[in-house]
This record gives structure tokens, C-alpha cells and sequence, in this order.
């Protein structure tokens, strides 16, 4: 009997685990504000290619790793199109997936030439998404201590794929920007350990910034940035972003971004984290690494969590390419 309570609790802790698995990924917007919201896939006007590394709680046993693989560009007039996959382990529990995306954007602007094309200066951009999730749990790492457990017939359904499908809008003037988008549209139900299990919930992104020219020649700028996330059922996380970057030749340049987000939700023990980021862009090549470190009691049990991004540009972009 303490046997079968063992793997059903570890089944529900593994659950839990698997929502947060997806909510790394939407954590990597810093890098490319896509994974939050499909309307950014071509909004602009070059082929992007970018994967990441998370490395989080290092330190502690089994810490989770998420690797993810994103790729977006214009590829007809107004049309844009992305993609991302991506791997996740955490401890006894596993996930992958991806999804595609069409967008479509349509100009508001061909006057006043901000950017090198003054027709994506201003613009209204539409995405939509088919998502798909595999997930699993790893039965001989759960059954280490008892091997036989695994041949019972109650612990059968041990993995499962879920289609899900999210929608988002896009606008750009000049300097400022706001998104909105929402995710897990389907309620799908997942069948493991013989019980059903509740289906992601259904989750708003609402994001807004400004890009302040600073300099002469306009190669410095100062980005504040809000980002505002909630589900169903109001669990409401903020973070707050404010980015500095400089252009400093055609060659390279650099930003710098200091971000701090908190979260309302009595569950989350990650209720308050500070991240500071960096990254450089070399002739088309973009590296970064941001660094996570949690302000509650957490911090004091691991080293903090880790990220590092490599990724290509087609295109020489004067600011960052959201």
C-alpha cells in the first residue's frame, strides 16, 4: 500500500512539474517574444534562428534542463510563418513538443522611415498556433527502489500527447509596441495513472513597451518594458524589464537588461525572481546569457538558474530584434 501512494504522489507532484515545464518556455521571451505571442512570427522583415539552454535550480539533484529551438520569418508580402521545438527533463518526469504558426501583417505606415523599411514602421500583426505536447514519466527512475512495481497493470497509462492552439495580436509604432495573446484554447485532458488529470489552464500574455533614441546618431536606446500574464484562474504574474543597448558599429553591438518578476499565486515558489541578461550580436551571430537568482527561501538551495542563447540573424537590425 506505501507503495502505490508513493508513485501516485509522485505522479502528482510530476504533473505539477509539467505545467511549470511549460511556463520555462514562455519565460525565454526575453530572447524572442514569440514564444508568448504567435503574432510576432515575421513581424520583421528577416529569417531568425535561435535555440537556448536553461539550466534551472543548479545545484539541486535532478535540476531542470529545457532546450528550445525557435525559427520565424516573412516569407510573402504580409505573410509571416514560426516554428519552435523543444526537449524538457525534470527529475522523474519528461516533455516535449512544438508548434507552428501563420501570421499575417498588415502596414499602417509609409511615411515617416524609423526603421530601414518604412512600411513595417507602424504595423498590425495576427498569429495563430497548433501546439503539441508529448509527455511522460521515466517508470525506472520512479521504481528504482522497487522494480516489480513497474509490471502492475494500475500504473499502465505512464505517457501521452495533448494538441492544443493559441491566438495573439501584435502592433508596432515607431518606437512603442503591445501584444496580447492567449493560450491552451483547448481544454484537453490528460489519462495517466488511470485518472484524469485538469488541462493547462487558459492563460493571457499582455506585454507593452517604448524605445527611447538616445546619442546623436541614435545608436543608443532605453527600452522599459511590462509584461503582464494571468489564467483562468487568476493567477496573476508581472514582471518588470528595462533594457539599455547600443549599436556601435555595423559590425556589433550590445543590450543589457535587468528584469524582475513577481507573482500573486500562493503556489508559485517562484514568487519573486531577479534577472539580469546580456547578450551581443556579432556580424549576425547573437549570444546571451541571463541569470536567474529567486528571492525566497529557494535561493538558499541552489545556485540559481542559468540560461545561454546562440542564435542567427539574416539581417542587420538596429535594435533588437523582438
Amino acid at each position: 500500500m506505501k507503495r502505490y501512494l508513493l508513485a501516485i504522489a509522485l505522479a502528482a507532484v510530476s504533473f505539477g512539474f509539467l505545467h511549470a515545464q511549460e511556463e520555462l518556455i514562455y519565460n525565454q521571451y526575453h530572447w524572442n517574444y514569440y514564444l508568448v505571442n504567435p503574432a510576432l512570427a515575421g513581424a520583421e522583415p528577416c529569417h531568425h534562428i535561435m535555440a537556448t539552454n536553461k539550466m534551472q535550480w543548479t545545484g539541486m539533484k535532478d535540476f531542470p534542463m529545457t532546450q528550445v529551438l525557435t525559427y520565424k520569418t516573412r516569407v510573402w508580402k504580409n505573410v509571416g510563418i514560426g516554428a519552435y521545438i523543444y526537449n524538457d527533463r525534470n527529475g522523474y518526469s519528461g516533455r516535449a513538443g512544438g508548434q507552428a504558426t501563420f501570421a499575417y501583417h498588415i502596414p499602417l505606415s509609409k511615411g515617416r522611415q524609423y526603421s530601414k523599411k518604412a512600411s513595417y514602421d507602424r504595423q498590425l500583426s495576427f498569429g495563430a498556433s497548433i501546439k503539441v505536447n508529448y509527455f511522460y514519466i521515466n517508470t525506472n527512475r520512479l521504481y528504482a527502489d522497487d522494480p516489480n512495481a513497474q509490471n502492475d497493470n494500475a500504473f499502465a497509462n505512464t505517457s501521452g500527447i495533448g494538441l492544443n492552439a493559441n491566438v495573439g495580436v501584435y502592433f508596432k509604432s515607431y518606437g512603442g509596441f503591445v501584444g496580447l495573446s492567449l493560450t491552451n484554447l483547448v481544454p484537453v485532458t490528460s489519462d495517466i495513472y488511470g485518472d484524469k488529470e485538469l488541462p493547462a489552464p487558459l492563460t493571457g500574455f499582455l506585454f507593452g513597451g517604448y524605445t527611447f533614441d538616445l546619442g546623436r546618431n541614435r545608436d543608443k536606446y532605453l527600452e522599459p518594458m511590462v509584461m503582464l500574464k494571468m489564467n483562468q484562474y487568476l493567477e496573476v504574474n508581472m514582471d518588470l524589464n528595462l533594457k539599455f543597448g547600443q549599436v556601435v558599429n555595423t559590425t556589433w553591438g550590445y543590450w543589457v537588461q535587468l528584469s524582475y518578476r513577481h507573482s500573486w499565486n500562493k503556489n508559485n515558489i517562484q514568487g519573486m525572481v531577479l534577472m539580469p541578461i546580456a547578450s551581443f550580436n556579432i556580424k549576425g551571430f547573437n549570444i546571451g546569457y541571463a541569470f536567474s537568482l529567486d528571492l525566497n527561501n529557494l535561493v538558499t538551495q541552489n545556485y540559481g538558474t542559468h540560461e545561454i542563447m546562440i542564435g542567427y540573424s539574416f539581417c542587420h537590425q538596429k535594435h533588437f530584434c523582438r
